[in-house]
């Protein structure tokens, strides 16, 4: 968790700073309402080429070799 200021901000939460982790960095978030129900507007950063390509792949690995 960072602090909420600019150089946290700056420093913490970019791509460059995330890459190669599966961690996802929450920038700022937002408290909504929808019908009644609490719902989050949330801007995120994260290494999109390990959750878009690399973590289905590692979880159906992972799934297979539990099942070897």
């Amino acid at each position: 968790m960072s602090a909420n200021n600019k150089q946290e901000s700056v420093s913490k939460l970019t791509p460059a700073a995330i890459s190669g982790s599966l961690q996802v960095g929450i920038g700022r978030y937002k408290k909504m309402s929808l019908n009644n129900d609490p719902v989050y507007s949330v801007l995120t950063v994260g290494d999109q080429l390990l959750w878009g390509a690399a973590e289905p792949l590692r979880r159906m690995l992972n799934i297979l070799l539990g099942k070897i």
